[in-house]
């Protein structure tokens, strides 16, 4: 993967973690700030592959970030998606050219 792929990559996954941190951002109040904010901004954002489980060894992948904005609200978001990290990168590409 060329560094270019890469940031590429990691600008739809920081994308899709926002998308599904503004479905479902939680009660504490800097996650209802962040998620009407004009200036949210993912930042530190990671996905990896992993197992859902010991015993049912399911593909499952992780997506951790920090979610915030111009106002100096912070958030810990983490995410899990049944699946593997390049097929839901390759989704995303196709979904969001």
């Amino acid at each position: 993967m060329t560094d270019e792929s890469a940031e590429r990559a990691n600008e739809k996954v920081a994308s899709y973690i926002l998308e599904q941190f503004k479905d479902e951002p939680g009660q504490e109040p800097a996650a209802q700030h962040l998620a009407a904010c004009d200036s949210v901004r993912v930042t530190d954002p990671d996905a990896r592959d992993g197992e859902y489980d010991c015993d049912t060894e399911c593909e499952y992948v992780r997506f951790e970030a920090v979610i915030a904005c111009d106002h100096g609200q912070r958030y810990e978001f983490e995410y899990g998606e049944f699946g593997m990290l390049s097929s839901i990168i390759g989704d995303l590409h196709q979904e969001r050219p």
